[in-house]
């Protein structure tokens, strides 16, 4: 039996889409789970030293009252901005529910704006700043989600349904990037460390993450565009795998992340 005869490489790539989906959205939803009982718990409870019993460049520093609510701030929004973005992809959401979609998408769109704003501040205002090379992939990140967030605005607000629909999914992949930056360093870990390679915030393999953290997904989302566009089956066949295999992939991750990255410190 053909493969054609099982699914056509149109169906073949929205099951390989949806697969990235479901495994995406488990990890990511995770993410958002943590932050909310962490963040949200020591802000709540009032312990906001207890911020620093997980480790960051620069947390919670007393009597740095702007500091603190920015850093406080901008942890609870990228929670928000994850949980608002995923449901922005559901197409149950778009068509049953219109006016959601639009309202949710303005919450994305306009907490995706601050938060890269409020990170670009702590980074070079702050001075929560891991080293060069890590230092110039979050800036990079950083104007792209302005730039992208931006223009998928626009695009929706002049009707430019096809376009609004691909900067909105870059855009949704860069405000994401701390959470891939995340998976991919425990991926790196798992597979590294028992050849003895250390990974530190300096070195070659954590700055190489934390480009790929970004590239890596926009790179897949250009191929599968071009794929979706495509009248042949190949590219197709070819993209609905290789977004199922990403999927296993972030799977793996976020349950490492989940074990090793978030729990302990819960």
């Amino acid at each position: 039996m053909t493969l054609s005869r099982i699914a056509s490489p149109a169906q073949m790539l929205r099951w390989g889409a949806a697969a990235w989906f479901v495994a995406a959205t488990v990890g990511q939803w995770a993410f958002v789970l943590f932050i909310l009982l962490f963040f949200g718990g020591h802000a709540l409870s009032g312990d906001l030293a207890g911020l620093n019993d997980k480790p960051h460049v620069t947390g919670y520093v007393p009597g740095d009252v702007f500091g603190n609510v920015q850093f406080l701030s901008h942890a609870l929004m990228g929670g928000v901005v994850t949980f608002a973005g995923t449901w922005q992809l559901v197409p149950a959401v778009r068509r049953r529910w219109p006016g959601l979609h639009r309202w949710n998408g303005r919450l994305f769109f306009g907490l995706s704006l601050v938060a890269a704003l409020s990170g670009l501040y702590l980074t070079w205002g702050r001075g929560s700043q891991l080293g060069p090379g890590s230092n110039l992939s979050i800036t990079l990140n950083g104007l792209l989600i302005l730039a992208f967030a931006t223009l998928a605005w626009r695009s929706a607000l002049k009707g430019d349904i096809v376009r609004h629909r691909r900067h909105a999914l870059r855009a949704f992949l860069l405000v994401n990037g701390v959470w891939f930056l995340r998976i991919g360093i425990m991926l790196a870990g798992l597979v590294l460390a028992p050849l003895g390679v250390r990974i530190d915030y300096q070195g070659a393999v954590f700055v190489g993450v934390s480009f790929a953290s970004w590239l890596l997904p926009l790179t897949v989302l250009e191929l599968y565009l071009r794929a979706e566009r495509s009248t042949r089956a190949v590219p197709r066949y070819a993209m609905a795998l290789t977004l199922a295999l990403l999927s296993l992939v972030m799977f793996a991750g976020s349950a490492a992340a989940a074990v090793f990255m978030w729990l302990p410190v819960l």
